[in-house]
């Protein structure tokens, strides 16, 4: 990743994190994918939550995670932010974050989407910030 398109996903993560506002807001077209997916590898079972990729593509590139903090989970009324999910360097964009059963808003450099866990489901969650190419 060049330095331009990686200042462009540090300022889209800022903007992201920035936008974790206690006010319920709509989801941009671009606000990733939620769906109902098989318990991610080293799931227990029993256990709920969501996991996927968080970051950032340019058109015709492939997409490039996140490192650190990356989805933010909010309570169904998106009004507190309830957990955190962590992107390491050893694979940048992939989280997994454990969740009681219930309804959730998670925030993202996608947007925020809305979801339901339930009881020893996982969900599969895509929040991608499309980027301009640089010239």
């Amino acid at each position: 990743m060049n330095r331009g398109m990686f200042a462009a996903l540090a300022a889209a993560i800022v903007v992201a994190g920035a936008s974790c506002s206690p006010k319920p807001t709509s989801a941009p077209a671009n606000a990733g994918s939620a769906i109902s997916a098989p318990a991610p590898p080293g799931a227990v079972s029993g256990d709920s939550g969501i996991y996927g990729f968080s970051g950032a593509k340019v058109a015709d590139g492939e997409p490039q995670g996140v490192i650190g903090e990356c989805v933010w989970i909010f309570d169904a009324a998106d009004s507190a932010q309830v957990a955190t999910g962590d992107c390491g360097e050893g694979a940048p964009g992939k989280f997994r974050v454990k969740l009681s059963p219930g309804r959730y808003v998670v925030h993202g450099p996608g947007g925020n989407k809305p979801i339901e866990v339930k009881p020893g489901g996982w969900i599969k969650v895509t929040s991608l910030v499309a980027l301009p190419l640089s010239p």
